[in-house]
C-alpha cells in the first residue's frame, strides 16, 4: 500500500527510528572524529522532536481538521527539512534502503500537514518520494489513491511555489508533481480522472503540454492501452499541438 493510508505517525516514526539507526551506524564507521556539519545523529533527534510535536496536537486537536494554518506548516517545514537533510546523509553513506524508507516517513509527515491544512513549503522530498512509490506501483485502486495525494500536495504547495518562477529549472517540484501525476491518472485508465488531471497540468504547465503530449503519443504504440485511453491522450495532443497549415 501506499504509505499515507495511516492517519497518526506512529508508523512512520518507527520507520524513521529503523531508518535513522542505519545512516547513525554508518556515519558512525566512517565520520571523522570531529565536524562542523550537523549530524545524522542531530537529525535524527530533531526529527524525534517532531514527531512528539505533532503527536501533542493530535493529541490536543484531534488528528485532522484546522489548528492554526502558520503553525501547522511551520512544524511540518521543520521535519521536512530535518528529513532532507537525512536523506541526504543517507544517499552521501550509500545507506539506499533508509534513504526509501526516510522518503516514505516524509509523504507521511507531509499527509500530517496536508489532512492539518497546512501548507508544504518545503516540498522536493516530498515530491521525490512520491517519484519512488508512482514507480513502485501497480495496483490501479492504489495508483488512484496515489493520484488523489498527489492533487492534494498541489493544492497544499505553498503560493511561491504555485507561482512557479523557475521555469527553466526542470526538476523544480511544481513541475516533476504534475508531470507525475498526469502519468499515474494515464496509468488509472480512468478517463474521467485523466480529463480532470491533464486539465489542471494544461492550465498550470501550458509551455510544458505539448512536449508532454507528445510523448504520451509516442507510449501509446508502445504501452497496452485500452482504446479509450488512446483517445483521450491523442484529444489533448491534438489541443495542445495544432498541426501547421502550409
Amino acid at each position: 500500500m501506499v504509505p499515507f493510508s495511516s492517519t497518526d505517525l506512529c508508523e512512520a516514526r518507527t520507520r524513521h527510528r529503523q531508518a535513522s539507526a542505519e545512516v547513525v551506524e554508518n556515519y558512525t564507521a566512517r565520520a571523522p572524529l570531529a565536524t562542523d556539519q550537523v549530524t545524522p545523529s542531530q537529525l535524527s533527534e530533531g526529527i524525534e522532536r517532531f514527531f512528539s510535536l505533532a503527536a501533542r496536537i493530535d493529541r490536543d486537536c484531534g488528528d485532522r481538521g484546522a489548528v492554526i494554518d502558520d503553525d501547522i506548516t511551520q512544524v511540518g517545514d521543520y521535519g521536512l527539512q530535518l528529513l532532507s537533510d537525512l536523506t541526504a546523509w543517507a544517499a552521501q553513506l550509500g545507506a539506499e534502503y533508509a534513504r526509501y524508507e526516510l522518503q516514505l516517513v516524509a509523504v507521511d509527515v507531509a499527509h500530517w500537514v496536508i489532512r492539518h491544512h497546512g501548507e508544504l513549503r518545503t516540498p522536493e522530498i516530498v515530491v521525490d518520494a512520491l517519484a519512488v512509490v508512482a514507480n513502485t506501483t501497480r495496483d490501479i485502486e492504489e495508483l488512484k489513491q496515489l493520484e488523489e495525494f498527489m492533487t492534494d500536495a498541489i493544492n497544499a504547495m505553498a503560493a511561491p511555489i504555485k507561482r512557479d518562477l523557475e521555469k527553466t529549472n526542470p526538476g523544480r517540484p511544481w513541475r516533476v508533481l504534475h508531470v507525475n501525476r498526469a502519468i499515474v491518472a494515464t496509468r488509472t485508465h480512468e478517463t474521467n480522472r485523466m480529463v480532470r488531471v491533464f486539465d489542471e497540468f494544461v492550465d498550470a504547465l501550458p509551455e510544458e503540454a505539448p512536449a508532454f503530449f507528445t510523448e504520451g503519443m509516442n507510449q501509446i504504440d508502445k504501452v497496452d492501452y485500452p482504446e479509450r485511453v488512446r483517445k483521450i491522450i491523442k484529444s489533448y495532443h491534438d489541443l495542445c499541438c495544432p498541426q501547421v497549415m502550409h
